[in-house]
């Protein structure tokens, strides 16, 4: 698997920029993913830190860079399972930026990520090549009316993997991917993910999630979202 390496100058970004890139750069070359506590900072900010690994995707109603997730007990309370970001997509984005805006109520504010290809390199060949060569329907996950991508669990592209894992926009009634999910679920690092937080991860081969943990009086978290190609 190919690291991808930037070679982008620090020098031309604002001060408060090249420190954050320097706190998350190396990281996340070394291991997948990299988690600072960065403070407040404007979304003009947080868009050019995201700028600094690619192309961000525009997304959304609004067509915007940041996309704004609330979390509380009336919006966006459902289970999500471990999963990488639109893996629906036909390509689905390189990178995932999440920022901490705001939390509150939560028992223990953390976010969950695993390394969905370390999960893979410990499954048989015989496992490697099951998930590997079939082709399946893979849904979109709110919306399963709106069409399907015929597409592969596991893809190459320019000497590099990526992988579809999301358990909801497949139909997975098959070992070796029941097997390779659990892996991936076995191995979750928890991350803190208070305000001011800044988690980046390389999309196509870590998978990430949420536990809803409230308290009596309730819950609610704003994050911000960058996708990067």
């Amino acid at each position: 698997m190919q690291v991808t390496t930037l070679s982008k100058d620090l020098s031309t970004f604002a001060a408060d920029e090249a420190e954050i890139l320097n706190l998350i750069s190396e990281p996340l070359a070394k291991q997948g993913y990299a988690v600072a506590n960065i403070g407040d900072i404007s979304a003009d900010t947080l868009l050019s830190v995201a700028y600094y690994f690619g192309e961000v995707i525009p997304i959304g109603r609004g067509n915007d860079h940041i996309t704004e997730i609330r979390t509380s007990a009336s919006v966006g309370s459902k289970n999500v399972p471990l999963h990488n970001d639109k893996s629906y997509w036909r390509i689905p984005p390189k990178y995932l930026i999440l920022y901490c805006r705001e939390s509150s109520g939560f028992e223990n504010n953390h976010m969950h990520v695993s390394d969905i290809h370390g999960a893979f390199e410990k499954l048989t060949e015989e496992e490697k090549l099951n998930l590997t060569d079939r082709s399946l329907d893979i849904f979109h996950p709110s919306n399963r009316s709106s069409g399907t991508l015929v597409g592969k669990l596991v893809n190459y592209l320019n000497g590099d993997v990526f992988y579809r894992l999301r358990s909801d926009t497949i139909t997975k009634d098959w070992q070796e991917f029941n097997k390779w999910e659990q892996l991936v679920i076995d191995n979750l690092i928890e991350v803190p993910f208070n305000p001011g937080t800044i988690l980046i991860m390389d999309n196509w081969t870590f998978a990430h999630g949420r536990r809803l943990n409230s308290v009596e009086q309730g819950f609610s978290r704003t994050i911000n979202r960058l996708l990067i190609m």
